[in-house]
């Protein structure tokens, strides 16, 4: 809701706020008749340097060797968790080493303490040491050779560990404009000696690493733009074989922690970001089932992956590698990085994407500082959708670790929320943030008659033949029996290209073509999770977060419509009762980017169909595929769209964004349309009490509302399912209009 005033004796205005062929560049191997990927090592050849700190590498053309244009790890070498009882023996070989680089002027500052600076030519590195929000951090940058070597620049030291646990900061990086990889360098060894060397190359390096790919596919304009962690058993030469791959985009302007361990041999990659440091936001865990790294040494690497012409450029910084990890356990979350730092250790929801939340359920958190350094509870933080509603909180007394929370009162029901709370010490100098976004829609709010609910998978067929509502639930359940079809919903009914849908692609891929088994158009029940590593074997394990109660009944996971591409359209025609209506999609998505959401003006039983943009669905970067939330449909102007739908119409969801770019990030789980009615509510003064303007009359299609006026001024709010705003107020003679 929004306040505005108004003073009778002046005017006054305000505001208030694929197919499966597509070259993919990491896939080596061939294509099976399925869809699925059969892959081998890709091995990245990089010729041995003796010598490193005073080595110059050879000109390019002496030097032997073969460099693939796009050089990339294997995108999906999965291994199951194997031997459990394969434990490598020994202790730790030394201590554990911290490192945050604020005490160092320059590089010889960190090679003075004991740090070895490794490339294959010093002419084409430039590291050094730079500010970042929390003090100095360490900048990789590397050149390539043209048409000879990537770039390559790391950092290391020799202590060695068997087992061993690693983490660093990713400070800052250009996001995936740059197909560039930070790596943690674990068990790394000299390939030809087999042992930890005070020279090494990173191009005769071998051990295990975890890497994250800042643009999977590619830095070209026509690339898609979405990450991946990895962990990858690593030969000299960059011969490497992944055994454990995760989608993942990470959003660049704010610090990540990335962590990596072996035990043995199984490994585990955890990336945090700073934001929410109670959840990682990935797990990627594996076993190495040949053994071939026991022991060896710890370091960050950046890495070209866009062949002999690409760049490196990383600031990394709270580095740590030691035998085990820190004392401190906190479950699944980690300490700030930044000792002493106070960070949100739980809270509720739990969820950093939280449908269906239950509006009557406080909002509470807990915050600890895991150190003697004391929490301001006075300075606590929270703000939803914006607006600092802190002074609702009710927090416990300063000490190491505080608890607060939220009235029930302060959340209505059918609402989208985006929170975030900051805590901070009694210093004013150490603080961090949390967010997090929910919504308090229900089950039975979507089943009610205000609700219209679209299912993506849902579409027309048969030359734009649609069913009546009620639309029986159907697909296969989860024993693979099958519930509905033969026209009792929509499962398996086949459409037709031009007409029902449009897709790039001509023939249905088995892969993702789940619910309409021969079309081309992708689907998948359950989602997508993104994983592949011991515990997910393939990239088809389901990633569903809620089923609505007439799935569950039925035993049916819920379908989306996945890998789809910019361009692609779906068709839907359905019957609207009598009213205006606000628009929702929910999706998931590890990259922004935008649907539209069209009317259909021609026949939609013809080809060559007309339409209109009835607005955009913006979607943010979720991060992973299994992260989803609720989006509104916006004019261009960004304010919420009310739109007249009565009777029949043809609905269109369009798959915009930039082709090549935003290919395969999003997938859609349904349109929601909620029938919307505005009221408004005035009061003498601006933290009075609201009543309701029982004589107000507002006009849906004009977006404006007229009422008499009360008073020597009065302020107004909207209340609405969706932020309506208060675009300006107007006065004439005794009648007031406002403008939303």
């Amino acid at each position: 809701m929004d306040d505005i005033c108004v003073r009778l004796k002046e005017s006054h205005s305000g505001k208030n706020r694929s197919v499966d062929s597509q070259n993919e560049g990491p896939y080596v191997g061939s294509h099976s008749q399925s869809g699925e990927k059969k892959l081998n090592k890709n091995k990245l050849t990089i010729p041995k340097v003796v010598g490193n700190m005073n080595t110059p590498m050879k000109h390019p053309s002496s030097v032997a060797g073969t460099y693939p244009t796009t050089p990339r790890s294997a995108r999906r070498v999965c291994t199951a968790i194997a031997v459990a009882g394969l434990i490598l023996g020994g202790q730790s070989l030394a201590n554990a080493q911290t490192d945050n680089f604020d005490s160092y002027g320059n590089i010889n500052d960190m090679k003075a303490a004991g740090w070895i600076l490794s490339y294959l030519n010093p002419a084409l590195v430039n590291p050094s040491i730079v500010g970042t929000g929390t003090g100095k951090g360490a900048r990789l940058q590397a050149n390539p050779f043209p048409d000879a070597a990537p770039a390559a620049i790391m950092w290391y030291k020799t202590n060695e560990y068997a087992d061993f646990y690693m983490a660093v900061d990713i400070a800052s990086w250009p996001g995936t404009g740059k197909d560039q990889a930070l790596v943690l360098f674990g068990r790394m060894t000299e390939a030809s000696t087999g042992t930890v060397v005070s020279d090494q190359s990173p191009a005769s390096a071998q051990g295990v690493i975890c890497n994250y790919d800042a643009s999977q596919y590619g830095e070209a304009a026509t690339d898609r733009k979405q990450g991946q962690l990895q962990i990858n058993m690593l030969g000299g030469g960059f011969d490497a074989s992944t055994i454990a791959a995760a989608d993942i985009t990470l959003v660049p302007g704010r610090p990540y922690r990335i962590i990596f361990q072996g035990k043995g041999l199984h490994y585990t990659a955890q990336a945090y970001d700073w934001n929410d440091l109670s959840t990682p936001l990935v797990t990627l865990e594996a076993d190495d089932t040949v053994g071939t790294a026991t022991t060896g040494a710890c370091g960050v690497l950046g890495f070209s992956r866009d062949g002999t012409t690409g760049t490196v450029d990383i600031t990394i910084d709270n580095y740590y590698a030691g035998a085990a990890a820190p004392s401190v356990a906190i479950g699944s979350g980690i300490v700030h990085p930044v000792p002493g730092t106070p960070v949100v250790t739980s809270r509720v929801p739990s969820s950093r994407w939280k449908n269906f939340f239950n509006p009557a359920t406080p909002i509470s958190f807990t915050a600890n500082s895991y150190s003697a350094n004391v929490i301001d509870a006075a300075a606590t933080k929270f703000t939803l959708n914006g607006v600092d509603i802190s002074s609702k909180l009710t927090v416990s007394a300063n000490g190491t670790n505080i608890s607060a929370s939220l009235p029930a009162s302060v959340l209505q029901a059918n609402n989208l929320y985006s929170a975030e709370i900051i805590v901070s010490d009694v210093g004013g100098l150490k603080k961090s943030t949390n967010t997090f976004w929910f919504d308090t829609f229900s089950d039975a709010f979507l089943l009610s008659s205000k609700v219209k609910t679209i299912e993506a998978e849902e579409y027309n067929y048969d030359y734009g033949t649609y069913q009546l509502d009620p639309i029986h639930v159907s697909g296969l359940d989860t024993n693979l029996n099958q519930v509905g079809g033969g026209q009792v919903g929509y499962y398996d009914m086949v459409g037709h290209a031009g007409i029902d849908y449009s897709n790039r692609n001509v023939n249905p891929d088995f892969s993702f073509s789940k619910f309409r088994t021969a079309d081309p158009v992708r689907s998948l029940s359950g989602g997508l999770i993104g994983i592949e590593d011991g515990n997910h074997p393939t990239e088809f394990d389901p990633g569903s977060d809620n089923v609505r109660s007439r799935y569950a009944a039925a035993g049916l996971l819920e379908y989306v419509i996945c890998r789809s591409e910019p361009n692609e359209w779906l068709n839907y025609t359905r019957i609207f009762a009598p009213g205006t209506y606000t628009a929702f999609l929910r999706y998931s998505s590890f990259g922004t980017t935008t649907n539209e959401l069209h009317r259909v003006t021609s026949d939609p039983t013809q080809p060559d169909q007309t339409s209109v943009k009835l607005g955009t669905f913006s979607l943010a970067n979720n991060f992973r595929h299994p992260n989803y939330l609720y989006t509104p449909l916006l004019d261009d102007s960004g304010e919420p769209v009310l739109l007249n739908l009565s009777g029949t119409n043809t609905i269109r969801l369009a798959i915009a964004g930039t082709p090549g770019q935003d290919v395969r990030k999003a997938m859609q789980n349904y349109i929601m349309f909620v029938q919307t009615s505005v009221a408004v509510l005035s009061s003498a003064t601006v933290d009075g009490t609201y009543s309701a303007e029982a004589g107000a009359n507002v006009n849906m299609a004009a977006r404006t509302i007229t009422l008499t006026s009360s008073g020597s001024s009065r302020y107004y709010r909207l209340g609405s399912s969706v932020p309506l705003k208060i675009k300006s107020v107007s006065l004439s003679g005794s009648t007031v209009t406002l403008t939303f």
